[in-house]
């Protein structure tokens, strides 16, 4: 059964409409009516729309979503967008990025009630250990073209920008199905059709997944 559990608490919000009138009928204080163009939209006060957020409840084990900017200190933050590299092309991290760990969490108390065993094989990778992966991958497929469909150089990985989650590799995809099915609603998707056990956040919680790319030659650009 795919997992959708998904509580709507939405606090109150304004939504900006303008109104725009073609004609007006206007009266004069003679009682003779007159027609006037109205171009301009018709001016109303509204509260700006915040994006909405999602929150998890490993007490629970539901999804809760909100306008507000934070989560509750007791739920994890599982964001409201795509999950992008946070750091500019001269910064490196050292980690992965919180909220996909803390989408990861989530689905991992999600699959222990259906008695599914998730876990992380390998998440942030330094761009030496990429590199060298690379270079192994190269010695491995005969060539960088082959290699790079499974492991990418450093520059273009997502795993150095602390992005990627290679998941139950590899010898359990029977877990990482699980999660191809049902991490949409935490916002993990797999992303290459050739490797079961990649996953990102490259969607906001609760979204579809994009269709799955053949191989991770997609990301050498």
């Amino acid at each position: 059964m795919e997992w959708v559990r998904r509580n709507y608490l939405l606090t109150g919000t304004t939504i900006a409409i303008a109104v725009f009138v073609g004609f007006i009928t206007l009266t004069d204080y003679s009682g003779k009516s007159t027609s006037q163009s109205a171009a301009q939209p018709l001016a109303t006060e509204v509260t700006p729309v915040l994006p909405i957020l999602s929150c998890f409840d490993s007490a629970t084990v539901t999804i809760s979503v909100t306008t507000d900017e934070a989560c509750p200190v007791d739920l994890l933050n599982l964001g409201n967008a795509p999950l992008e590299q946070i750091y500019d092309n001269d910064s490196v991290t050292s980690q992965t990025h919180p909220v996909l760990l803390a989408r990861f969490e989530a689905a991992l108390f999600a699959a222990k009630l259906e008695g599914v065993n998730l876990y992380i094989t390998s998440g942030f990778r330094s761009l030496t250990r990429q590199e060298k992966l690379f270079k192994d991958a190269v010695n491995k497929y005969g060539s960088e073209s082959e290699a790079a469909k499974w492991v990418l150089p450093a520059p273009y990985s997502h795993h150095p920008q602390g992005l990627a989650l290679d998941v139950n590799y590899p010898g359990d995809p029977v877990g990482a199905s699980w999660l191809e099915k049902n991490g949409a609603s935490f916002g993990l998707c797999r992303v290459y059709a050739n490797e079961w056990w990649h996953f990102e956040g490259v969607i906001a919680p609760g979204l579809t997944c994009p269709p799955l790319a053949r191989n991770a030659l997609v990301d050498l650009r």
